[in-house]
């Protein structure tokens, strides 16, 4: 007596081993059950029975609803374990078949990434997404007893594909951003490799809170005419590190000391001082500098 039935796109083999180990407690009870693969079009389905004569009408619903629990659990967790990256390429691929293959791959990356940080997901994490898939599937077996796979995910879980739709659109816009980062410090480099050198060595000191100095090699303060007017002419604009940066440049180091004070984390502006300047840029370890409590903030 066949119970349940499902299409499958792929090799079946995985998920019939998966299911094997979901339904011991029938087969202690005596019951055996049968798998049959056949293949109707483009699937594989894999039919799900008891042999006629060994299930009363009385277990019937029992073995039935057992082997739905296995089937919704399994198929639950390979939605999520490796049909989210299936998924994930084909959203990249439809959406954004302008892109390369090598940047679609790294769209797709992205993406999963942004998936599996659970907090920037917020209620679209990993167990909100199971649980949300669990149910639609129960909901469905509890009417139907033939389920093909590729046509519930696109039917059945039309919002759950929105939502990584959304993570795609997110991972494009992180990748764009990405792309604008690198093309700005490579403006910038080519700036610092026009530049004449005006001194050979500075110490760049951060004491966090947007608070810098720089000094010479005698520990001198660095002051700068065209800091001054820079800072003058972009009042509303003017940031901690467009100021740094712009002294920096300006001065066109032959090398760079950085000095982060206790406490002060490596933020973007020491990753973008440190591209700037690539190949000039030595970091300190500690020393009376880093360990300054009394820095001025190198602000008009």
């Amino acid at each position: 007596m066949k119970i349940l039935s499902l299409g499958l796109s792929g090799t079946p083999e995985e998920i019939k081993q998966k299911l094997a180990q979901g339904y011991p407690g029938l087969m202690q009870e005596g019951f055996r059950v049968e798998i049959v693969e056949t293949t109707r079009g483009n699937y594989n389905f894999l039919d799900w029975s008891i042999p006629e004569g060994e299930l009363s009408f009385r277990n019937y619903e029992r073995v039935k609803n057992t082997l739905k629990n296995c089937v919704v659990e399994m198929l639950a967790d390979s939605i999520i374990t490796w049909g989210e990256k299936v998924l994930l390429r084909k959203i990249v691929n439809r959406n954004y078949r302008y892109f390369g293959d090598e940047e679609r791959n790294i769209i797709c990356e992205n993406a999963f990434k942004l998936l599996a940080d659970n907090e920037h997901v917020a209620d679209f994490g990993l167990i909100n997404r199971r649980n949300s898939i669990h149910s639609k599937l129960r909901e469905y077996f509890d009417h139907h007893h033939e389920l093909v796979l590729d046509g519930f995910i696109a039917f059945r879980l039309k919002e759950y594909q929105e939502k990584l739709a959304d993570i795609v659109d997110q991972a494009v816009d992180e990748y764009m951003m990405d792309l604008e980062y690198k093309e700005f410090i490579r403006v910038l480099r080519y700036f610092v490799e026009m530049q004449e050198t005006q001194m050979d060595e500075v110490h760049v000191i951060i004491s966090g809170g947007e608070v810098f100095k720089i000094r010479d090699s005698r520990g001198k303060v660095i002051n700068n005419q065209y800091l001054e007017t820079f800072m003058v002419k972009n009042t509303d604009e003017i940031n901690y590190e467009d100021l740094l940066i712009s002294a920096l440049i300006t001065i066109a180091p032959q090398n760079v000391m950085l000095h982060c004070c206790a406490g002060v984390k490596d933020d973007d502006v020491v990753a973008t001082i440190q591209r700037v300047f690539e190949g000039r840029i030595i970091k300190c370890n500690g020393c009376d500098l880093c360990r300054s409590d009394n820095l001025e903030q190198f602000t008009p």
